[in-house]
Parts: structure tokens; sequence; C-alpha cells
């Protein structure tokens, strides 16, 4: 591990924030409807609030990215540095 990684580690935090969204609904002719799931990833250096319907961070390049879903999803936060 060479020096610029280590003073990374130390003085930067970035995490992975993984968000699981309904994709593709599928009807079928008994009624049943199957739904298809898709993951979308983003890098975060800083996760101001992170609840199933609302998510507010700040990605690497320091700008600020807001997201709302009218129903809850599946999310994992991943604490990279």
């Amino acid at each position: 591990m060479g020096l610029r990684t280590w003073w990374k580690r130390v003085t930067r935090e970035e995490y992975e924030l993984i968000i699981t969204v309904p994709g593709d609904v599928t009807v079928h002719t008994d009624g049943s409807r199957t739904e298809k799931k898709v993951q979308q990833f983003y890098q975060a250096k800083k996760i101001a609030k992170a609840t199933p319907k609302y998510f507010l961070f700040y990605d690497l390049d320091g700008k600020k990215n807001e997201i709302k879903f009218l129903k809850p999803v599946d999310f994992h936060i991943v604490k990279i540095w």
C-alpha cells in the first residue's frame, strides 16, 4: 500500500449506495404479476439522509443529489474508504 492510498483512506470517506428499484412488470393470463428488480449504483462522499423513500447524498465531485420514490425501495450502503 502506497503513501497516497494510505492518505486517502485516512482523510477521505467514500460510500457506494445500491438502490433496488422495480423494473418491468409482466401480467400473466391468469392475472398474476411478475416484477423484475433493477439495481442502481451511486458513488458518494457523504450521505446526508437515506430512508426507503428518500435519498440525499453528495457525489465524489461534490454535487448534491436527491432521489425520491413513491413506494419504499430496498437499499444498501457500503463504505469503501
